[in-house]
């Protein structure tokens, strides 16, 4: 009755544990339906892109590989320029950053493209078509030379406990099963003296009643990426908000989402396995946390502003006043290179650049977007 065959993999597998050893925490939950080997979302489907339940950046507009190929080229430039320079992509999903980044290099500068050595690594297996070396599982290599970490909308894939005020205490949200075989909701005692140690340390309670969550396998994520270079840069681009933010009494049930076949819900107990889950990232606790790992804070930006320093206005001007366009053509393009920089949306996702053992990086230059050929979406971009 508990287990049935049109389950997923991923479901198959948390109802086992849970028949076996009882109720389970959210972060567990959330690591089994999302990376489960062969059966869990990010692990048994393309879920990005047009035919995607959502999209990110890289997919919305092949600029944004352009002008993360300049912010590269920056830092390359202010490590003295290196014949060999190091970018690993971690969660590359389709690739479609690694393969914008590694075509948009080829015009900036002979050096630097040849410089450019770029490693993703994902989960998922090679797409056919991607250019480049591709890592399939979790990257644990020691990096030779100076490198770039690069993440895009990792860090709110990764699991998170869930926690609840009631009665003045601090409970978590454990997952179990009623007597029909539903998941169900079970509060104990917290699983972790690190949760509660988080909250104390960046002074926050919470009001009774109020449900939210927290990712204390950042420390230790940012740790391995402390380790796996002698120098260079970690630069992460996520959604979500500082902690004043995040854990005020206007987001009572904390900031989870779930999203299946491009439709919002709350719900992370329905199409287990099939469905994407994610939380934002509390800002305040990725700067404290990065710092405790090792970590130089550089700089923080919205995404907006990363990509206007980068020069992507000049980009966007030259399709549009374009003699070589046609009106649909100009207006699909603008329109996706709109919605990168929109406030309200992608735009306003945080850019986080931390240092180890590295230089400040050099200013911005906007002589590669003059001499940058048309870039237009392909597609395998948005429509």
């Amino acid at each position: 009755m508990f287990i049935q065959s049109e389950y997923s993999p991923a479901e198959i597998a948390i109802r086992k544990i849970i028949i076996e050893r009882g109720p389970i925490t959210f972060a567990e939950f959330m690591e089994i339906a999302l990376y489960y080997p062969g059966g869990g979302y990010y692990t048994n489907r393309n879920a990005f892109g047009p035919m995607g339940d959502f999209f990110t950046a890289p997919v919305a507009h092949p600029v944004f590989g352009t002008l993360i190929a300049e912010q590269i080229r920056l830092l390359w430039k202010a490590f003295g320029m290196p014949p060999k320079f190091n970018v690993v992509e971690l969660g590359a999903g389709n690739g479609q950053l690694g393969i914008d980044v590694m075509a948009s290099s080829s015009f900036m500068y002979t050096d630097y493209a040849k410089a450019l050595n770029y490693i993703a690594s994902d989960l998922s297996s090679k797409p056919p078509d991607y250019p480049g070396t591709w890592i399939q599982g979790n990257m644990d290599v020691k990096i030779e030379g100076p490198a770039v970490i690069l993440a895009n909308e990792l860090l709110d894939a990764m699991p998170v406990h869930r926690v609840t005020a009631h009665q003045s205490k601090m409970l978590e949200i454990f997952i179990g099963l009623d007597e029909n075989g539903n998941f169900k909701e079970i509060l104990g005692e917290l699983s972790s003296i690190e949760i509660g140690k988080q909250f104390y340390d960046l002074g926050i309670s919470l009001h009774e009643g109020y449900r939210t969550e927290i990712n204390i396998g950042l420390a230790k994520w940012l740790q391995s990426m402390y380790s796996m270079m002698d120098s260079g840069y970690l630069l992460l681009i996520d959604y979500g908000h500082e902690s004043i933010d995040y854990y005020s009494k206007t987001r009572p049930e904390g900031t989870l989402r779930c999203y299946y076949a491009h439709t919002l819900n709350m719900d992370p107990y329905r199409h287990v396995g099939k469905q994407d889950i994610s939380v934002h990232v509390d800002f305040t606790n990725l700067r404290k946390i990065a710092h405790e790992a090792g970590f130089d804070f550089l700089e923080m930006k919205t995404q907006a502003q990363f990509l206007l320093d980068l020069g992507i206005d000049h980009y966007r001007k030259k399709i549009s006043e374009s003699n070589q366009l046609d009106r649909v053509t100009k207006n699909r393009n603008t329109r996706l290179i709109d919605l990168l920089i929109d406030k309200r949306s992608m735009g306003g996702f945080g850019v986080f650049l931390f240092g180890k053992n590295a230089p400040s990086p050099t200013s911005y230059s906007l002589e590669s977007s003059f001499n940058a050929p048309l870039i237009l979406a392909t597609q395998r971009h948005m429509p």
